[in-house]
């Protein structure tokens, strides 16, 4: 009578054992996938930086010379266009989506924190840059052979109100970008600690 008891038991255990490995391994393909869908969110971010830049090097070309702006400046806008597109494909890259259903969540972990310190570095690089940049574009237009050279100061002065306008309307919408995928990373930092 013990032993058939006994026996049940076992049963009941390795029943039991089973369900739960079944439920960590459903759990574990959840988490996997809702972090997957967040790399690809953050993934989308680069894409957009991309199509920025490719924007600029094309429109900002023919809009720049149209302006009469030099060719060090507009080599310069594309030179800086071309560095933030392979910084950013150089940072993603690191986290990339398929690993994240495959490799341990540890290394996804590590991989997103490390994403997300070298997003907050080049924030502070790509400012100084723009900074740089937008001084460059704002002595051209003032003082350079542009073609509001014969303008009054009060027209350039306006020009460049308006590039200054539209230089802060782009910073927002980029930091805007740029906390959305620290949000994204923290998120998959954070799902991780709670997982192991």
């Amino acid at each position: 009578m013990e032993t058939q008891e006994l026996q049940e038991m076992k049963e009941q255990m390795a029943l039991l054992k089973d369900s739960l490995r079944k439920e960590q391994i459903v759990n574990d393909r959840l988490l996997r996938e809702a972090m997957h869908g967040k790399v690809e969110r953050i993934h989308r971010k680069a894409w957009v930086v991309g199509l920025c830049a490719l924007y600029v090097c094309t429109f900002g070309i023919w809009s720049f010379h149209e302006l009469g702006l030099s060719w060090y400046l507009i080599g310069a806008t594309v030179a800086m266009m071309i560095y933030s597109v392979v910084k950013t494909i150089i940072i993603h890259r690191r986290l990339a989506a398929n690993n994240v259903m495959t490799d341990d969540l540890r290394t996804v972990a590590h991989a997103a924190k490390r994403l997300k310190e070298d997003y907050i570095r080049s924030l502070y690089g790509g400012m100084a840059m723009v900074f740089v940049w937008f001084i460059w574009l704002a002595m051209e237009i003032l003082f350079g052979q542009t073609v509001y050279a014969e303008s009054s100061l009060m027209v350039r002065g306006g020009m460049l109100g308006m590039l200054f306008f539209g230089g802060v309307i782009g910073f927002l919408l980029g930091y805007r970008m740029h906390r959305r995928v620290l949000s994204l990373c923290d998120d998959i930092i954070r799902q991780v600690d709670e997982e192991v």
